[in-house]
């Protein structure tokens, strides 16, 4: 199993999230998801959180971890 990182706009924030509740996934940590600009940690034990972190975002899209919405959703065959 792989850890993903998505990064996605406002709207599709709702649809990510939608998602991975009614897919089981339950948030790691009390944080605000749909409001926040940060991208999604999605883990493999179906937890998922917001990543604050500049730097280890930065690092995700300059080595190509960080994804769109359409492709993580791809690599979950949608």
């Amino acid at each position: 199993m792989k850890q993903y990182i998505v990064n996605c706009t406002k709207e599709e924030r709702v649809i990510l999230y939608n998602y991975l509740i009614n897919n089981g996934y339950k948030p790691y940590f009390n944080q605000e998801y749909i409001n926040n600009t940060f991208p999604f940690v999605i883990e493999p034990n179906k937890t998922f959180w917001i990543c604050e972190s500049i730097t280890c975002c930065a690092c995700a899209t300059q080595t190509g971890n960080m994804l769109t919405l359409d492709e993580y959703m791809k690599t979950k065959g949608y």
